[in-house]
Protein backbone atom coordinates (compact mmCIF):
# COMPACT_ATOMS: atom_id res chain seq x y z
CA UNK A 1 0.00 0.00 0.00
CA UNK A 2 1.50 3.44 -1.02
CA UNK A 3 1.99 5.77 1.81
CA UNK A 4 -0.17 8.11 3.10
CA UNK A 5 0.32 12.23 3.17
CA UNK A 6 -1.33 15.47 3.94
CA UNK A 7 -0.85 18.32 1.36
CA UNK A 8 -2.42 21.66 2.04
CA UNK A 9 -3.55 24.13 -0.01
CA UNK A 10 -5.36 27.18 -0.97
CA UNK A 11 -8.06 26.99 -3.62
CA UNK A 12 -9.40 29.77 -5.53
CA UNK A 13 -12.89 29.75 -6.86
CA UNK A 14 -13.26 31.99 -9.72
CA UNK A 15 -17.05 33.73 -9.90
CA UNK A 16 -17.91 30.99 -12.72
CA UNK A 17 -17.46 27.90 -10.15
CA UNK A 18 -18.01 29.68 -6.89
CA UNK A 19 -21.69 27.41 -6.19
CA UNK A 20 -19.97 24.26 -8.04
CA UNK A 21 -19.53 21.45 -5.76
CA UNK A 22 -16.19 20.90 -6.71
CA UNK A 23 -14.30 19.65 -3.80
CA UNK A 24 -17.02 17.27 -3.72
CA UNK A 25 -16.99 15.98 -7.12
CA UNK A 26 -12.79 15.93 -6.45
CA UNK A 27 -13.84 13.52 -3.02
CA UNK A 28 -16.44 10.86 -5.66
CA UNK A 29 -13.16 10.48 -8.34
CA UNK A 30 -10.39 10.30 -6.37
CA UNK A 31 -11.46 9.50 -2.77
CA UNK A 32 -8.94 11.96 -1.29
CA UNK A 33 -9.93 12.61 2.33
CA UNK A 34 -10.37 16.67 2.88
CA UNK A 35 -10.72 18.79 5.68
CA UNK A 36 -11.77 22.41 5.58
CA UNK A 37 -9.19 24.92 7.15
CA UNK A 38 -10.64 27.74 6.75
CA UNK A 39 -12.83 29.61 4.14
CA UNK A 40 -13.99 32.77 2.77
CA UNK A 41 -16.76 32.29 0.25
CA UNK A 42 -19.02 34.92 -1.96
CA UNK A 43 -20.83 34.98 -4.88
CA UNK A 44 -17.93 36.27 -6.34
CA UNK A 45 -15.11 34.97 -5.59
CA UNK A 46 -14.12 31.78 -2.67
CA UNK A 47 -10.84 30.83 -1.33
CA UNK A 48 -10.67 27.65 0.73
CA UNK A 49 -7.33 26.32 2.67
CA UNK A 50 -7.83 22.59 1.92
CA UNK A 51 -5.81 19.59 3.66
CA UNK A 52 -5.68 16.82 1.49
CA UNK A 53 -4.85 13.50 2.71
CA UNK A 54 -4.08 10.49 0.81
CA UNK A 55 -1.57 8.78 -1.62
CA UNK A 56 0.94 11.40 -3.38
CA UNK A 57 0.15 10.32 -6.89
CA UNK A 58 -4.05 10.96 -5.86
CA UNK A 59 -3.25 13.57 -4.55
CA UNK A 60 -1.63 15.25 -7.42
CA UNK A 61 -4.16 14.00 -9.77
CA UNK A 62 -6.63 15.79 -7.75
CA UNK A 63 -4.93 18.82 -7.70
CA UNK A 64 -4.75 18.44 -11.64
CA UNK A 65 -8.68 18.05 -11.57
CA UNK A 66 -8.79 21.24 -9.22
CA UNK A 67 -6.79 23.04 -11.89
CA UNK A 68 -8.80 21.72 -14.77
CA UNK A 69 -12.44 22.80 -13.41
CA UNK A 70 -10.86 26.77 -13.53
CA UNK A 71 -9.46 27.16 -9.75
CA UNK A 72 -6.38 28.09 -8.39
CA UNK A 73 -4.29 26.24 -6.49
CA UNK A 74 -0.98 27.64 -4.22
CA UNK A 75 0.73 25.72 -1.61
CA UNK A 76 0.47 26.50 1.86
CA UNK A 77 3.92 26.87 2.86
CA UNK A 78 4.77 26.18 5.99
CA UNK A 79 7.67 28.19 8.33
CA UNK A 80 9.66 26.23 10.20
CA UNK A 81 12.21 27.87 12.43
CA UNK A 82 14.94 25.87 14.41
CA UNK A 83 16.46 27.26 16.77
Amino acid sequence: MAEQVKRKVYLTFPTETVTDAIICDMYDKYRIRFNIRSASVNDSVGLIALELEGEEEKIGEAIEYFRSRGLTVEPIEMNIIAG
